[in-house]
């Protein structure tokens, strides 16, 4: 299962055990905040890639972290200490990002499936 479908999955039935296998201290609300941030990350990662074939002066932009904010905090934890978190991303110079072992195809599966799965409702 990949990270995206993991991610998926738990925003659907918040089952933290789909994300977390060690002993992080992170709420349900909070890692729910995280996943939300990964995923609308992703989700416009996949409109720029749209706008770069449209000829649009658009590029990737790593999302950034500023660990003032406690979401930022807790993905830090996250993609430092959880494997399946480590394995797929990083964060180097306040910015998060896929890991530098995730290929080009992987990454663009990665932002598809996002944008073709994730829609969060609007509220008014």
């Amino acid at each position: 299962m990949s990270i995206i479908d993991k991610l998926l999955i738990y925003l659907k039935y918040k089952d933290k055990e789909e994300l977390i296998t060690r002993d992080i201290k992170i709420s349900d609300v909070e890692l729910n905040v995280v996943v939300i941030k990964i995923l609308s990350w992703l989700k416009l990662e996949y409109k720029r890639s749209i706008w770069m074939i449209e000829g649009k002066n658009k590029c990737f932009k790593p999302l950034e972290v500023d660990t003032k904010y406690p979401w930022c905090v807790n993905l830090c934890k996250l993609v430092e200490k959880e494997k399946f978190f480590h394995d797929n991303f990083s964060i180097k110079n306040g910015k998060f990002d896929f890991s530098d072992t995730v290929s080009e195809e992987d990454k663009a599966i990665a932002r598809e499936e996002v944008f073709q799965n994730y829609n969060p409702q609007k509220h008014i």
